[in-house]
């Protein structure tokens, strides 16, 4: 009998300890992994955020770049992280959505090895051609390639990335067939884009942004939600006619398994606040990234749903990177 009252002391000792621990945090630095070297979307964005939530949490928040392996060594880092919430990493779709399901040896399972925090930004992918390829919308293209069955080529900037599963869902919902044509990155893809060597391919919107504004390539469709801010008159692919098409990379912050719901909560309450202030939204966007806030109670199922959308567009095409 007196078994459960100790029971319910020890509960109420490990709870009161629990609301202690998050009344006090932090107390330290907290260490933001980037999984990636410096200068990328993740590891700019990461930085800005970074400042901001160290103005908030009056403490400092610092980035590290822990770079290699294609991202698994940054990803080994968090999960072998203790969960107090001094270690976080700042990935995304690239990282946390397409490695898992691309490489048959990725090592962990995402919905038991991260807690996710918050979303902290999204870019589209923008449809650009050649400025001699005689289409100027995206029923025109359409019409275009169903035309030329396997004639036309698309550029990627590599088997996996959002630039290639963005061609791969487009010829799934619109029947049409083109060529992969994998580059190591956006520069050589769009130069290539220009010189008429490949027709098309689904950009990374901040990459391409510049070349665009110049009229060196022509762009047909935005694959966001809504339109870009930095490209206002090019419509979105479903306001061109293509039901359900919208592509878009995204950059979140999680943290290793096990974190205390109230650590989670703080940290994403002080992301979101963050995301809020009008100087942190001008440094995205002066880079061509829009500031998106989910916390963790929308970023959690955001995050299972990509990696099942995604899986079905990878199966159905059959891709795969080799180990």
């Amino acid at each position: 009998m007196r078994l459960l009252p100790r029971i319910a002391v020890a509960l109420a000792m490990t709870l009161a300890a629990s609301q202690s621990f998050a009344a006090t945090f932090p107390d330290r630095t907290i260490r933001v992994i980037v999984a990636f070297g410096p200068g990328g979307v993740s590891d700019l964005v990461a930085r800005i955020v970074a400042d901001g939530m160290s103005a908030r949490l009056h403490q400092p928040v610092i980035v590290e770049n822990h770079a290699g392996a294609q991202g698994l060594i940054g990803m080994r880092d968090l999960v072998g992280a203790k969960p107090d919430g001094y270690t976080i990493l700042a990935g995304g779709f690239g990282g946390q959505i397409l490695a898992p399901l691309l490489k048959p040896d990725f090592p962990f399972d995402i919905k038991t090895a991260v807690t996710p925090i918050a979303q902290i930004s999204e870019f589209s992918n923008v449809l650009v051609v050649n400025n001699q390829l005689p289409v100027n919308t995206l029923q025109e293209l359409i019409a275009y390639a169903k035309a030329r069955p396997g004639q036309l080529n698309f550029a990627s900037e590599g088997v996996g990335t959002s630039s290639h599963l963005a061609a791969e869902f487009f010829m799934e919902k619109t029947g049409v067939k083109m060529v992969h044509v994998p580059y190591k990155g956006s520069p050589p893809a769009l130069n290539d884009i220009r010189g008429g060597v490949v027709q098309l391919t689904f950009a990374n919107l901040p990459a391409s942004v510049g070349l665009i504004k110049s009229g060196m390539i022509k762009p047909i469709v935005v694959t966001g939600a809504q339109r870009s801010e930095v490209l206002p008159n090019v419509p979105t692919a479903v306001e061109s006619g293509l039901p359900g098409f919208t592509v878009s990379s995204w950059n979140g912050v999680y943290g290793p398994a096990g974190l205390p719901k109230d650590i989670r909560d703080k940290l994403s309450d002080t992301i979101m606040a963050t995301l809020k202030d009008p100087a942190v939204q001008e440094r995205m966007r002066k880079i061509n990234i829009e500031p998106v806030g989910k916390g963790a109670d929308e970023f959690t199922p955001f995050t299972y749903a990509e990696l099942a959308r995604w899986k079905e567009v990878i199966d159905k095409a059959g891709i795969k990177i080799a180990k």
